[in-house]
């Protein structure tokens, strides 16, 4: 997988970076308008929870330990 971003559209500071965070800033706008300060904010959660879910590493590891810690294994 390549990693090195070669067209810019990522890169701060660039026409490219700020159409696409131009583009995020409309449709957070329109969020707002539409549905509301609280459903925009639970809809950014659930963005956030999501990609934290997407990015980690160890993911199957870090799931069944979270879930051990809310239900314990029977016998301890």
């Amino acid at each position: 997988m390549d990693t090195s971003n070669s067209n810019g559209w990522f890169n701060i500071g660039t026409p490219k970076c700020g159409l696409i965070l131009g583009a995020c800033g409309i449709a957070i706008a329109f969020m707002l308008i539409f549905l509301g300060f609280w459903n925009t904010m639970l809809v950014a959660a659930l963005f956030l929870l999501g990609y934290w879910i997407g990015a980690i590493q160890g993911k199957s590891n870090a799931i069944k330990t979270f879930i051990n810690r809310l239900f314990p294994p029977k016998g301890e």
